[in-house]
């Protein structure tokens, strides 16, 4: 497993997951990176990873884990909720 991805924590069912979708491939297209999408409330895996780095997330997401999260395990920074293209750029540290 790389130690380096662009995570996106979602829901399957999670209506601000699906608002992203267009804003987070429009960005994965614009700058040629790739974001990784895990789902976590149906995959106990990739909620052990939320979890794993669930410290970060948590500050993000003001003391608990949620998605949308996103985590970048390169930084170890971590953004939660609605983002934009210019907020996406920052946390995948995009000069």
């Amino acid at each position: 497993m790389s130690e380096d991805r662009l995570i996106w924590f979602t829901g399957r069912e999670c209506e601000h997951c699906k608002e992203l979708r267009p804003i987070v491939a429009e960005f994965m297209d614009e700058y040629g990176v790739e974001i990784e999408e895990l789902e976590v409330w149906h995959d106990e895996r990739n909620a052990n990873l939320l979890r794993k780095y669930g410290e970060d997330i948590a500050e993000a997401c003001g003391g608990d884990l949620a998605v949308p999260s996103f985590y970048n395990e390169a930084t170890g920074s971590a953004l939660c909720g609605k983002v934009t293209k210019e907020l996406l750029k920052l946390w995948a540290d995009i000069e």
